[in-house]
């Protein structure tokens, strides 16, 4: 996408990643789950490796998106390939977080498997579901929730 903009239809691109955050990303292709697992597609990691022909070399990242606590900028934008029941879900949480900062890391895990859809109809075809109780991967989740949760606009605006 990014190649067929700047050589073919000579549109300039941006690197949206963060640079402030070690760079990482702002637009998310898929929901918050597979972002901080890293359980994405290949096409999706594919679609990264033309960037640093585009954008200049990284020669941390080469553009690729990064899991765990570092898959997602506190700026972030946007989750891709989400159906409305983890939508509601996700944003439910971060509103939560957002009104008691201080909660546990207990009590966000504790909410997020009260609200998380569990079947696929709620999940659909892309989302991942929660991960078990006693996975590691849940303090990365939990980091991410909290780290964007911070910039949350409340739902009376």
């Amino acid at each position: 996408t990014a190649y067929c903009f700047t050589q073919v239809l000579n549109i300039p691109v941006v690197d949206t990643r963060d640079e402030s955050e070690d760079l990482s990303h702002r637009f998310h292709a898929y929901g918050i789950i597979r972002t901080v697992t890293g359980k994405v597609d290949v096409w999706y990691m594919k679609k990264h490796e033309t960037l640093d022909d585009i954008f200049g070399v990284d020669t941390k990242y080469h553009h690729r998106p990064q899991h765990g606590s570092k898959c997602c900028s506190t700026n972030t934008i946007s989750f891709h390939y989400v159906e409305a029941g983890e939508s509601l879900a996700f944003w439910e949480v971060m509103q939560k977080v957002n009104q008691s900062p201080q909660m546990s890391d207990g009590e966000i895990k504790e909410i997020m498997n009260k609200v998380w859809p569990r079947d696929n109809e709620g999940l659909g075809v892309y989302s991942h579901g929660l991960p078990g109780p006693h996975l590691g991967v849940w303090d990365d989740i939990i980091r991410v929730v909290r780290k964007i949760s911070n910039g949350v606009v409340t739902s009376s605006c």
